[in-house]
């Protein structure tokens, strides 16, 4: 699997300037392809949620340790903290559950940013969300934004079959975790996300008890989607060669909750 640095989000423009500590965090509890840097970016131009980028992401972790000349990721978090927390204490971050590690699990989450606020968001079309994961995953772009390298894709059955299992393992880890801990979250689709931006940001401003200028309020979305015709060729293409059956449909839910269970063991 390949992956692309998304370098806009290094670039100094976007650090804030004042000396605000943060005193409130959003945390996008997301998935991977499920719009979490479409809804990063709508909350971003708002001014009063940080800026909600993937700062747990290894590789990105690894590069804000060097431009911040530190060696670990404690030092990182906290270089992070003064520089893009918003001038109303809020810093936002973008979470997908296989990252959690990254900052010592959810304990280690809650310890790390202040008066965390979780917002779960998930992608209504699951065939969508794992084709669209099957095509970054051989291209190497995540997300708007990054560099096109123009790689050429190949369907595979069974390779959206499985990042499918992989979207609906990880959203389900993240509601079990979140539930079993007694962590309070905001449910958020995709679609809504897309659809009506202004009530999906105004929605997360209610759940947090954060004051917003409703002229700041993009009524749409301020990134682009990346799907184009492959997407919808390749959606059509995997319906129509499913044939799920009862026996193999067990089987996969075994399999699911095995994987789960060791997981959070």
């Amino acid at each position: 699997m390949s992956f692309t640095l998304y370098e806009d989000q290094f670039d100094s423009r976007h650090d804030y300037t004042h000396d605000t500590p943060a005193d409130k965090t959003l945390v996008i509890a997301s998935t991977v392809r499920s719009g979490s840097h479409m809804l990063g970016h709508a909350l971003h131009a708002t001014g009063a949620f940080g800026f909600p980028l993937e700062y747990a992401h290894p590789k990105n972790l690894a590069e804000w340790q060097k431009r911040f000349g530190v060696t670990n990721s404690e030092a990182a978090f906290e270089q992070l903290l003064k520089t893009r927390t918003s001038e109303n204490g809020v810093f936002g971050i973008k979470i997908h559950y296989r990252h959690l590690n990254t900052l010592g699990g959810l304990k280690g989450l809650l310890s790390r940013f202040p008066d965390p606020h979780f917002v779960l968001l998930t992608r209504d079309d699951l065939v969508a969300q794992a084709v669209s994961l099957s095509i970054a995953r051989q291209t190497g772009n995540w997300i708007s934004g990054q560099a096109d390298n123009n790689k050429p894709v190949t369907y595979s059955y069974n390779d959206i079959a499985d990042s499918m299992r992989r979207v609906i393992l990880d959203n389900a880890s993240w509601q079990y975790l979140l539930a079993a801990n007694g962590v309070k979250s905001l449910a958020m689709q995709f679609s809504e996300v897309q659809s009506n931006t202004r009530h999906a940001i105004t929605r997360i401003a209610d759940f947090m008890n954060v004051e917003i200028d409703p002229q700041t309020v993009p009524t749409t979305p301020v990134t682009q989607a990346q799907k184009n015709s492959v997407n919808q060729t390749w959606i059509e293409r995997f319906i129509e060669e499913s044939q799920p059956d009862e026996e193999l449909l067990e089987y996969h839910r075994e399999q699911l909750t095995r994987r789960l269970l060791r997981k959070l063991t």
